[in-house]
């Protein structure tokens, strides 16, 4: 086959590292372009073609010449090739980063391209700041996810089973180096931006052995997460937590990896979930939070997670119900006009209902002022901290795992047999043939989508943010 892969960039992060498998996977039978917005790094694996028009745009005032972009990479195909490919792969197409994405693949679209579109991430999923408010998204094409959840919320939202792809990614194991176990930590390996909820990473050095720590691998990228960020560093400072930022760029990956107790996460969003598969792939135990949403796919599959807790429970008086109703009120608010005629009419006020109904609220639904309080509260006041404790009894355990051997080989054997570069690559073919012998008519209904992504227990303050607020 002749496959063009379109993104935004080839920056390292998720979704480079998904393409960069998948052309790993595909180059040996198939010709491969990578089509990206930015230039591409030297060692990446298959030609890359820069069509600055597809990078990352923000605003509309200036306008590019969308007819030229697309006849541009239409152009690149056509002499990679020799003619037209066969597919055009295009990664996270729904996400606004730029605000002119939609028009360039309805462009590709009516030049009579086939085309495969996959989400990593939806903006309808806590990220007003990245949602397509006034445009239908791309419609009678192919449309591929990496987790169940997303699947069945795409079929809810009006395309048919023959035109949704569930591709889990593929996982490769960690690198480890012999190093002398010397150190006591938990290793949360993560660029540190606000969805994977530091605090709680935090709050969990409050109850680890005193010579323990929590070490964070590296800092955030996008300029809006570094307030949040550097607020978490200097409250680690002031108190003298035993929490290590930036350890990653201390120290190779691959030590950090050999020489932790455990893997961490506190995470409250995934769209795939890696944190959850690669520990057991280095001999690692994983503790911390789990996501059922997510780690479903995992746990059907035979790899056990029941250690992990889903939530992270305080009483609601400890804050006080006014402070948290008014900060949801807020924050609700806000998102209702960002999303604004797909958001369901009766959402906000049954949230709100909810919320001042319970006793108790998770921590990862705080944001961090108030997260803040917390963590004084505990290290302040010693009934308190026992109090949490009571509520959640896993804290007393969460540097250990039961049976850590048994587990770690357990999960590792399915881990590296459920996704095997191998069983992946084939996966991956037997989608490009599907689609190419089936086309579709399908058209997302954007109101059922969005609702698809509201629940209660996926209002995080954490995660909801304002349109300015990254």
């Amino acid at each position: 086959m002749k496959i063009a892969f379109l993104h935004y960039h080839l920056k390292p992060g998720g979704v480079t590292t998904v393409l960069r498998h998948q052309v790993l996977a595909l180059q040996q039978d198939n010709e491969l372009l990578v089509i990206s917005g930015e230039p591409g790094p030297v060692d990446f694996p298959c030609d890359v073609a820069h069509v600055p028009g597809i990078g990352y745009h923000a605003h509309k005032k200036a306008q590019p010449e969308i007819d030229a972009i697309v006849a541009r990479i239409a152009r690149r195909i056509h002499r990679q090739f020799n003619g037209p490919c066969d597919l055009i792969h295009i990664h996270n197409p729904l996400l606004a980063k730029n605000v002119f994405f939609l028009d360039i693949i309805n462009g590709l679209q009516q030049l009579g391209f086939r085309l495969f579109l996959q989400v990593h991430d939806f903006a309808e999923d806590g990220r007003p700041n990245a949602y397509f408010r006034d445009q239908a998204y791309p419609r009678d094409c192919h449309y591929g996810v990496i987790n169940s959840r997303d699947y069945h919320i795409l079929i809810h939202s009006g395309l048919s089973t023959d035109g949704v792809h569930y591709l889990p990614n593929c996982v490769f194991p960690l690198e480890t180096r012999p190093v002398s176990p010397s150190e006591h930590y938990l290793l949360y390996p993560v660029r540190a931006i606000r969805r994977k909820n530091i605090g709680e990473a935090l709050l969990i050095s409050h109850f680890l052995p005193q010579d323990w720590a929590v070490f964070i691998t590296q800092p955030p990228n996008s300029p809006a997460d570094f307030p949040s960020y550097n607020q978490w560093k200097s409250y680690a400072a002031a108190h003298r937590l035993a929490i290590g930022f930036e350890m990653g760029t201390y120290r190779p990956f691959p030590e950090l990896v050999a020489g932790a107790r455990q893997v961490l996460t506190t995470s409250i969003t995934e769209g795939f979930g890696f944190v959850f598969l690669e520990p057991w792939t280095a001999g690692k135990p994983l503790t911390g939070r789990l996501l059922p949403e997510i780690c479903r796919d995992f746990t059907d599959e035979g790899i056990h997670l029941d250690h992990l807790y889903a939530e992270m429970v305080l009483p609601v008086d400890w804050i006080g119900r006014e402070k948290i109703m008014d900060r949801f009120d807020d924050r609700l608010e806000i998102n209702q006009r960002a999303y604004g005629p797909n958001w369901p009419a009766n959402w906000t006020a049954n949230c709100l209902r909810i919320l001042n109904a319970r006793q108790t609220i998770d921590f990862g639904m705080l944001d961090e002022p108030l997260q803040m309080e917390i963590l004084d509260m505990l290290r302040d006041q010693p009934a308190r901290k026992e109090a949490m404790l009571r509520l959640n009894p896993f804290l007393e355990s969460v540097s250990s795992v039961a049976t850590p051997n048994d587990l770690v080989n357990a999960n590792r054997e399915r881990v590296l047999s459920l996704y095997h570069p191998n069983r992946y690559r084939k996966h991956l073919q037997d989608i490009y043939t599907r689609i190419l012998g089936n086309p579709v008519h399908q058209a997302i209904d954007r109101k059922s989508l969005l609702s698809g992504f509201l629940s209660f227990e996926n209002f995080s303050l954490l995660k909801w943010n304002p349109p300015d607020d990254g």
